[in-house]
């Protein structure tokens, strides 16, 4: 018995020898690391330094307060200096996170904030980056107003909200080619209200007139797709034999019939938006060539009302 007890003593004196050590060995690496990354940002070896911050943090229990700080820092930056938008989003996330006071804290927003736009597709796509940019910029000033870096994010603000606006006009646009022209007109329509000074004004307004006077091609459309819905419900209203079934069927073909109906109407009224309008567009643009378009269309369009009239 006194032999193993004896053993035993020994054994735990060497685990807790191994432990010691390698305590020592992670201590002298988190150093060695951080060390490394610090010269490789010196450096400007932007790529390794982040590499290397990242390694040190792993060991972020043998890392002073202020090391721990500036690691997180440096590395989120070092991301960003090396156009590794994605990876600097996420580090800088975390910083502002960690150290919501800090002065450099004000940087971190501004590189955060330019990050998530580089991260953002083209215009042609979805910006859901994009917005979240310019949620991060609004906060950012709501924090610090005076802030040196203010400027500049205000420079990003307006350089998001011109690519949004480019991404709300290519969907209108791409209404307006496949010929849902109504409702390319209620997209141009919120541009010109939403994002006036970041688009083309007269010829956004010349594009919402235009597919409001246009708007029948949409309705066309419209009442083919209905039309096909309306002769397959007539088509199970005759084969249908339970009373019950008869009426929804019924119900659901009055709605289609009341949806041409109310296309037919938004038709009718965007014709008289669009000659309101077009007495704005002159007031404000003058008889250009967008104007004068405007008119050869609207004169041909009530040429048609007026022959389509009098056949009826």
């Amino acid at each position: 018995m006194v032999r193993l007890a004896v053993v035993f003593l020994i054994a735990l004196s060497l685990l807790a020898g191994c432990a010691k050590m390698t305590e020592e060995k992670r201590a002298k690496k988190a150093q060695e690391l951080y060390a490394q990354a610090l010269r490789d940002y010196r450096e400007k070896d932007y790529g390794d330094a982040a590499w290397n911050f990242k390694e040190a943090l792993k060991f972020m229990d043998y890392l002073t307060p202020k090391q721990l700080e500036n690691a997180r820092f440096l590395m989120a930056k070092s991301y960003y200096l090396d156009k590794d938008y994605i990876n600097a989003v996420v580090a800088l996330e975390d910083y502002i996170f960690y150290y919501p006071k800090l002065s450099r804290t004000e940087e971190a927003y501004y590189m955060l904030i330019d990050s998530y736009i580089k991260v953002s597709p083209d215009p042609y796509r979805d910006q859901e980056y994009t917005w979240k940019a310019i949620d991060k910029a609004k906060e950012f000033l709501s924090k610090f107003p005076k802030s040196p870096f203010a400027p500049k994010v205000q420079n990003l603000i307006e350089e998001a909200y011109s690519k949004i606006a480019k991404h709300e006009f290519y969907i209108a646009k791409f209404y307006e080619d496949y010929g849902y022209t109504y409702s390319a007109a209620v997209r141009y329509r919120e541009l010109l209200i939403n994002f006036p000074g970041y688009i083309p004004e007269s010829e956004v307004a010349y594009r919402y007139i235009k597919c409001l006077l246009t708007a029948d091609k949409q309705l066309e459309i419209e009442k083919d797709k209905l039309q096909d819905l309306i002769d397959d419900l007539k088509d199970k209203l005759e084969d249908a034999e339970d009373k019950e079934v008869k009426e929804a069927v019924q119900r659901r073909l009055e709605f289609l019939k009341g949806e041409i109906k109310r296309w037919e109407t938004l038709v009718m009224k965007a014709r008289e938006e669009a000659e309101e309008a077009m007495k704005k567009y002159e007031e404000v643009y003058g008889k250009t060539k967008y104007y004068r378009e405007l008119q050869k269309l609207l004169k041909e369009k009530n040429g048609k009302a007026q022959v389509n009239k009098t056949t009826s």
